[in-house]
């Protein structure tokens, strides 16, 4: 009996189907890209067309790391491909898996053609070995080992019409699970049975729901303070006994490290701490996914593994006989309270304004008490979203802080709220993040979709000018006349608000969070207090 045949085209989409894919994002051409929009249509797939490349690629990754499953962004060729390039770089230094689908240059057209050629494997291959991500061929093994590898890695794929219509076999692949390491962990269980005041440093790695348990199990057994990266929110609930606040790199987790006799590490990824060297000479127990290099420091011990195999095994060993008869934790739940306390008083610097920062973080979570995702855009405004809004679970809050990409909320937002459309998503941003992307309010609109924007307005690059000004230069051109984005997102369709005082704030946040479709609140922020809290923060 022959085995049934099919595209590759009708098989690839088939396959990000079973994958879990349900949208694909971006800017298609005129070629091969319309082929795909057919054959994803096929599949019950839905193809949202953006006004960037770069923000459908943003898009394409925060859906694949809500889903846990590929996220898929496509493009036309030239400049659709060049469009993208800051979307890749966020996928690759944020860690997404996302698959941008590119049109290509036929080798004829090759022989005469020079109008909008460039070389795209050229172009995409630095950004791509940042993050460990492939330039995959239009073939079956391909895919099938991108799916399968590590969730976090971009990828990068160039078919031809040719190889879209390429006969290969029809059958549903079989989904492998990935060998388990054997892992020697005498080492590692040596420095946990000697510590008697360890630290647990939470990264990005183990913000996965399949890791959320062990990870809570064993910082329950453990009974020791915690401290997470930004993207790693949520992992343990911002009210836990034993979290202890946000972990940077920076000044204002040093209270707490300090006193550590051994620092675990849980899933840190190097991306994701600031430019400061490793302030710590307490031994580091590294448990990990994968292995970077450059990293931060040399580990005392390191164990590669899936973090939930790695967290259940030490959770067993706390458990262990032998192991309560010599552990001794010193860490009283009171020294982790006056921690957690200690790091939000930090973060209140500078937040004495009615429309500081943190004074606005804190309105929009007494006035969203339904918790939808929050994403964070870069700029001084983050300080106040990482500290202030509460997360129970991970990528309750969705930030780039490997790129730290500006533009990255709106699309982020977008995203989330095609994801879960009941939940729906806040874009926190600055007004210079949203300039960067501010086509995509069409994609909002043209979506419908649960989304909040809401704008800290200070009319200036505040990170940059605070920089200039202990640097002692002069004006740079670094502010400008703060635009009515209110005004603008009525053009496209949203309810809008704009912010002047603590009582328009209340009534602006309480009208949005219960009205329904796009919505954007256009708060003129005072930004007096960033200075001070960037040092409390980073020193």
């Amino acid at each position: 009996m022959t085995a049934a045949k099919t595209s590759f085209l009708n098989w690839f989409a088939g396959r990000m189907a079973v994958a879990g894919l349900r949208h694909a994002f971006g800017v298609p051409g005129g070629g091969t890209s319309l082929d795909l929009l057919h054959a994803l249509r096929e599949n019950d797939i839905q193809s949202v067309i953006t006004a960037r490349e770069d923000a459908a690629v943003i898009m394409a990754g925060v859906s694949g790391l809500l889903a846990e499953a590929p996220g898929l962004a496509f493009s036309t060729r030239g400049p659709g491909l060049a469009s993208a390039a800051n979307g890749l770089a966020s996928a690759a230094l944020d860690r997404l898996p996302a698959l941008l689908v590119s049109e290509a240059f036929g080798e004829d057209e090759l022989e005469f053609l020079s109008h909008q050629v460039l070389s795209q494997s050229d172009l995409i291959k630095p950004l791509l070995e940042k993050g460990e991500g492939v330039e995959l061929p239009a073939d079956q093994g391909a895919v099938e080992a991108w799916l399968n590898g590590p969730k976090n890695t971009p990828a990068v794929m160039f078919p031809t019409s040719s190889q879209f219509k390429h006969q290969v076999l029809a059958d549903k692949p079989e989904i492998n699970n990935p060998h388990l390491p054997d892992t020697n962990m005498t080492d590692a269980k040596k420095l946990l049975q000697q510590a008697q005041r360890p630290v647990l440093v939470v990264g990005l790695e183990a913000a996965r729901a399949s890791t959320t348990s062990a990870l809570r199990t064993f910082v329950e057994a453990l009974g020791a303070p915690i401290l997470c990266t930004y993207m790693a929110k949520g992992c343990v609930p911002d009210d836990d006994a034993h979290f202890a606040g946000v972990f940077t790199g920076g000044s204002i987790e040093q209270a707490c490290l300090n006193e550590a006799d051994l620092i675990i590490l849980i899933g840190l990824d190097p991306v994701e701490v600031i430019s400061k060297p490793w302030a710590y000479t307490a031994p580091v127990l590294d448990l990990c996914e994968r292995v970077y290099d450059p990293h931060y420091l040399k580990p005392t011990a390191r164990i590669v593994a899936p973090l939930s195999v790695s967290l259940s095994a030490f959770a067993d060993c706390l458990q262990e006989t032998t192991y309560k008869t010599t552990y001794s934790i010193t860490w009283q739940k009171s020294e982790i309270t006056k921690l957690k306390s200690d790091f939000d008083q930090g973060m209140e610097e500078g937040g004495s304004a009615e429309l500081s920062s943190a004074a606005v973080v804190k309105s929009i979570r007494d006035c969203f008490p339904a918790r939808p995702r929050l994403c964070v855009d870069a700029g001084a405004h983050m300080f106040s979203a990482c500290a202030f809004w509460p997360a129970r679970a991970p990528h309750d809050l969705l930030i780039s802080n490997g790129l730290a990409t500006m533009g990255f909320a709106v699309p982020a937002a977008i995203a989330a709220a095609l994801h879960d459309p009941g939940r729906g998503a806040i874009a926190v941003t600055g007004d210079g993040g949203l300039m960067m992307c501010l086509g995509e309010l069409k994609t909002v609109a043209q979506t419908a979709a649960n989304i909040t924007i809401i704008v800290f307005n200070d009319g200036r690059l505040s990170l940059i000018d605070i920089k200039r000004e202990d640097r002692q230069m002069p004006d740079l051109g670094l502010s400008w006349t703060p635009p009515d984005f209110a005004a603008i997102a009525s053009g496209f369709g949203f309810q809008s608000w704009k912010v002047n005082s603590a009582t328009e704030l209340t009534s602006a946040l309480t009208d949005a969070a219960n009205a329904k479709g796009p919505r954007l609140v256009d708060v003129r922020i005072d930004a007096s207090g960033y200075r001070d809290q960037m040092r409390a923060l980073r020193g």
